[in-house]
């Protein structure tokens, strides 16, 4: 505090706004120390001060992150107070900041708004003295915006990475170009979400616990381009730092991830502990809401467990339409399908929505016979997803379906299931003979051994474990068996 005792608490916190995005991250106890040496005259001229300090100490005391709030304290504060534009952006942001995590989505995105709009009024000369706290204020705005399904967040990350690259505070860059790659990612918009974490990389990492939507995204991208090693790489990470207030996309894309009855038990399992801490978001709109449906319609397909006649709301999200047009696909309600998932087929939604409703529709019209409707449907679908790479997107409908799909409008397929997730689709084409030879093949006994006790000839169990390897899509005896356990087949 030698600046404070020279040149004033003013030019001290100057030093502490330019500084706040290296510190709250690897030095949060010194910064909170510096903070409460300010003299009392700050926290009455700057109540923003307050915020800073009282989220410091609930991260310090082992508080989560995605918990904090104002403790309803800020309408007081805020109440016949003439303050400036720094701590009326401060104070605002903070309260949209505690709404947001505190899963009050309409208040957060409100209190976003009255920030963007009094920083808009305010002069040129006012929107200068906030240079260095504006990127983390656009951040927390974007944020607001996002987690509410509302407009602008794309445009407040950018703004936010843009001004954190001038003012250098890298950080802060790194993690709005992260949040701005994964709402590409998220909408299917792979090419664009690839150049925004190129962006966010090309930044220094101070602190791991920011780092969880990066890898998030990471993942996803990694999953829609069909590399599912990778994608378990990432979401690993994830969990190693926590998700914190990313919790509902986690468990999206591991949904997503899911693909044999290992994996699949393993999500249900996050999904079942998540929703005994955040059981209204199963309901609820906003982004968490869409990821936990999303997340549970996904497992109910891995399941086979599907709702013939799924309710939707007519004013429900495309996302949401989507989703109950693929359960009833999937249950055999396909005029049901046809129904709910014709709005989401429009050329304004984002090219995951929409690839995922074409191909549901193509699905759906090609068992009731509309063929030249599914080839039509299929043909776009197949455009919009291989622009994109967005291979992710064939899972929605079933591979029988694809398969004939492709073949009825010459379109190629790409190569991009797991072994695992091919075992998986041909356990239904084993026979119980198949099943038996598999089963031994995990012994460790030589094939006169296994053909004895299985009272069958070599010669028939070599042409049983051919059979084998072509629907496992294997060539060895370790690698059957291997893909097989993988998918839950022994």
């Amino acid at each position: 505090m030698d600046i404070a005792a020279q040149d004033g608490w003013e030019a001290a916190a100057a030093v502490l706004e330019a500084h706040w995005d290296r510190l709250a991250t690897t030095a949060p106890q010194h910064l909170l120390a510096a903070i409460r040496a300010l003299p009392g005259d700050a926290f009455v001229d700057r109540p923003t001060f307050l915020v800073a300090a009282n989220y410091l100490q609930h991260v310090m005391t082992g508080g989560d992150t995605s918990r904090f709030n104002d403790n309803g304290w800020l309408d007081a504060t805020m109440t016949g107070s003439d303050l400036g534009l720094m701590d009326t952006l401060g104070l605002l942001t903070g309260r949209s900041a505690g709404a947001r995590t505190s899963g009050k989505l309409a208040q957060a995105r409100q209190a976003a708004e009255r920030a963007r709009s009094a920083f808009e009024r305010a002069s040129e000369a006012e929107r200068s003295s906030i240079r260095a706290s504006l990127p983390h204020f656009r951040l927390q705005w974007g944020r607001a915006f996002e987690m509410a399904d509302a407009s602008g967040a794309e445009s407040e990350y950018e703004e936010a990475y843009e001004l954190a690259i001038l003012t250098d505070q890298m950080t802060v860059g790194r993690r709005a170009a992260a949040h701005r790659a994964w709402m590409n990612a998220e909408r299917g918009y792979l090419r664009a979400a690839e150049l925004w974490l190129a962006r966010a990389l090309d930044q220094p990492a101070a602190n791991g616990r920011y780092d969880a939507i990066l890898f998030l995204t990471t993942a996803l991208l990694r999953l829609d381009r069909g590399d599912h090693a990778g994608a378990t790489r990432e979401l690993a990470r994830v969990r190693g730092l926590g998700d914190g207030e990313h919790w509902a996309a986690a468990l999206w894309v591991q949904s997503m991830h899911a693909h044999d009855r290992a994996s699949g038990a393993i999500a249900d399992a996050q999904l079942a502990h998540e929703m005994s801490r955040h059981p209204e978001t199963v309901s609820s709109s906003g982004a968490n809401g869409r990821y936990v449906r999303a997340a549970r319609a996904r497992l109910a397909v891995l399941r086979s467990q599907v709702s013939r006649t799924p309710n939707v709301n007519p004013a429900a999200s495309s996302t949401d339409k989507v989703i109950a047009a693929a359960l009833a696909n999937g249950g055999g309600s396909r005029h049901r399908a046809l129904e709910i998932v014709r709005p989401a087929i429009a050329p304004e939604e984002p090219t995951r929505i929409r690839s995922t409703a074409l191909l549901i529709t193509a699905a759906a019209a090609l068992n009731l016979d509309l063929i030249e409707s599914a080839k039509q449907a299929f043909i776009q679908a197949h455009a919009l997803i291989e622009d994109e790479r967005l291979y992710s997107a064939y899972e929605s409908i079933p591979s029988d379906d694809l398969r004939k799909l492709a073949d009825l409008t010459s379109r190629e397929l790409p190569d991009v299931s797991s072994p695992f997730r091919r075992a998986a689709e041909h356990s239904s084409a084993l026979t119980r003979r198949e099943h038996e030879v598999l089963t031994m093949l995990a012994l460790p006994k030589s094939m006169l051994e296994l053909s004895a006790e299985l009272y069958i000839s070599p010669n028939t169990l070599k042409a049983t474990i051919r059979r084998l390897y072509r629907k496992l899509d294997v060539n060895s005896r370790a690698a059957a068996v291997d893909t097989a356990r993988q998918a839950g087949l022994i």
